[in-house]
Formats: structure tokens, sequence, C-alpha cells
């Protein structure tokens, strides 16, 4: 009977999961630009980032790299896949340290490189890959350096210049303004 009932409860979880993957872009095309941070904020606590790059590449597998039609269905799914995943490696670029293998990372890496050849983005996700797999922890750090980059202006969606390497937590990097320069 427990058995039934954890698989049922699993179940609906991987529906529930599903839904809100989904909802990313439905989120994004339809205007609503709470969802995507709040989901990228919080989803750790019910799914990994396997889970969610799994349910969202298995959704919008392969978006032709040339779309034909300017602001059409294409092009916009296109617009929302790029702007989603240009935020979250923004603004939660150690989702994807998972040493050695960086099995996340380099799942983005070729999903970049089939729907968005060339791009900043794929470029991005590639620097940070490369700046990864080079570190080597020393015996004196008790655990690696977490990866993190300079997060875009909350209006503008589109992918970073590159990214950088600092000591600052996860959430005062999100927390401080960044220096205005004169």
């Amino acid at each position: 009977m427990r058995k039934n009932k954890a698989c049922v409860v699993r179940t609906i979880q991987a529906c529930e999961l599903d839904k809100l993957v989904d909802q990313l872009v439905h989120s994004f095309l339809g205007r609503d630009p709470t969802f995507v941070p709040t989901f990228l904020g919080s989803y750790r606590t019910f799914a990994t980032t396997q889970q969610v790059l799994d349910i969202l590449f298995r959704r919008y597998g392969y978006i032709s790299p040339h779309s034909e039609e300017d602001g059409g269905p294409l092009d916009q799914l296109k617009m929302a896949m790029s702007s989603i995943l240009a935020t979250w490696l923004n603004w939660y670029p150690e989702d994807f340290f998972q040493p050695p293998a960086f099995p996340c990372l380099n799942m983005l890496v070729d999903y970049l490189g089939l729907n968005f050849p060339g791009s900043d983005l794929e470029h991005q996700a590639q620097l940070l890959l490369s700046e990864l797999e080079h570190l080597e922890p020393t015996q004196g750090d008790k655990e690696a350096p977490v990866p993190t980059s300079t997060p875009l202006p909350s209006a503008d969606l589109g992918p970073a210049e590159g990214t950088a390497f600092s000591g600052a937590s996860a959430s005062h990097r999100r927390l401080t303004p960044a220096p205005v320069m004169a």
C-alpha cells in the first residue's frame, strides 16, 4: 500500500514539474515578468537542474536556428528559450557547477550549439564550461569556488557579455547593485 502511495505521489510531482517547466515559456510569451525569475530562484526545493533541463529540452528540443518568419511563433519560441536560458545562466551559474563532468552545463552547451549556433549565449556557456573544467581547487579550499556571472538588469534578459568568478555568495550577488560607471 505504501509503495503504491509513494508511486502516486511521485507521479503527481512529475506532472506538476512538467506543468511548471512548460509555464516558463508560456509566461515569457504571455509577458509575465515574474514567473521565470521566481521559478529559477525556487525550483531547487522540489527538483534538480537535470530534471528541469530534461523537461525543457524534451518539450522544446529542436528549434530551427534560422527562422524564416520574423516575429512568428517559431521566432517567439526562440526568443523565449534564449531569454530563459540566459537568465538561468546569468543569475544561477552555480546550478551548473557539477564537477567533474558538468553534465547539465554540457547538455546546455549542446542545446545552444544546435539551436543558437554562434550566439553570445552559446559562447557564454562554452566560456563557463571552459573555466570550470580548468578550475583546480587548492588543498586549503574546503570546496571549489562557485562561478558567478554578472547579472543583467531586470529589464534586459538577453545574454551577458561573459562570466567572472567571485567569492561573493549567490544571494549577495543578486542583492548588491552593480557599480555605476560615471
